[in-house]
């Protein structure tokens, strides 16, 4: 039995770790993270968290304090898995940002492999602000003045209602992939991180599953056909999104309880109160046509994330100078 205290207080006990996930797909958001990981979930040999992003060594360690590796994390996220499931994974994308929970997954697994999307941070940032508007996390609908809000914010300033993390808002330091890479390259080394670049999954997505596949070591499925999402959604009320995704703390502590507890009696099934948040949600979403970036606002993040595209061009080894063009 290993108990593990993390920076922020939270405590981990750690016992039986045999079905702890062997890789995690760990940014960028926006960059093709969740149509890869539903491909990688159909993988008859690749067991895949449900959800794609647990989140758990980032927010919800805030929220509970204290674990047990197994019982909340393992058999929360992974009780599908079986003995046909040579390799287990997770996606949350909070990793990438966060030393801490990249020191306790390597903590409990020394040997665990990453993979990394990455996408021009022009785009990416524009799409991300967007992704916190759908989730009730951004309050400003204008991208320019949450760009220009970030100084603010840093000081806990002009915060949105009910922000449980600041550094949601500081779009620049979430489009620094290079920065963040290049941390995780100086820490686990480069052959232990599989970068997948958003050009090339869109171009050929078959050829860039069937790195991925190579890099975890598993068998290519035969799989040739790669749906995807595509369509921008908002929410039609923002009272009721902020309440279903969102709740007040103590409100949110109950229902996470119950959920583990509910899955542990049903095996995994959704309670039935999780299942009406769920349909509500998706209830609430409307489709419409996003408006794309103005340019003297583009110039702008050209700017701002010149010197950190060049660094992951280097990283890389590869010319990404069309993404300031």
């Amino acid at each position: 039995m290993t108990t593990i205290t993390t920076t922020s207080g939270a405590m981990i006990t750690a016992g039986n770790l045999s079905n702890f996930p062997t890789f995690f797909l760990i940014g960028a958001p926006r960059c093709g993270t969740t149509a890869l990981s539903k491909y990688l979930s159909k993988h008859p040999q690749i067991c895949f968290s449900r959800p794609k992003e647990p989140h758990f060594f980032t927010i919800l360690l805030k929220l509970l304090g204290k674990v047990d590796i197994e019982q909340d994390y393992i058999q929360r996220f992974f009780f599908h898995k079986t003995d046909q499931h040579l390799v287990t994974g997770e996606g949350s994308v909070s990793y990438l940002y966060s030393e801490q929970a990249l020191d306790t997954i390597l903590t409990l697994n020394p040997d665990a492999k990453f993979i990394v999307n990455v996408r021009n941070p022009v785009d990416m940032i524009y799409s991300y602000h967007a992704r916190l508007l759908k989730l009730v996390e951004e309050d400003q609908q204008n991208f320019k003045i949450a760009w220009d809000l970030q100084e603010a914010r840093a000081q806990g300033k002009n915060l949105p209602k009910r922000c449980h993390d600041a550094d949601l808002f500081q779009y620049k330091e979430i489009g620094s992939l290079g920065k963040y890479v290049q941390r995780l390259f100086d820490r686990v080394g480069r052959e232990r991180v599989h970068i997948v670049v958003f050009d090339d999954f869109a171009a050929d997505t078959l050829a860039e599953y069937k790195k991925v596949l190579k890099y975890l070591g598993v068998e290519y499925d035969g799989r040739t056909e790669f749906p995807r999402k595509g369509k921008h959604e908002t929410i039609k009320l923002r009272f009721l999104q902020r309440l279903l995704k969102r709740p007040p703390k103590k409100v949110a502590n109950f229902l996470l309880t119950l959920q583990q507890q509910e899955k542990r009696k049903q095996k995994g099934k959704k309670s039935w109160l999780m299942r009406v948040r769920k349909t509500l949600i998706k209830k609430n979403r409307v489709r419409v046509k996003r408006l794309p970036l103005d340019d003297a606002m583009r110039q702008v993040l050209i700017k701002a994330f010149t010197d950190d595209v060049t660094k992951l061009g280097k990283l890389l080894d590869r010319d990404l100078s069309h993404w300031l063009a």
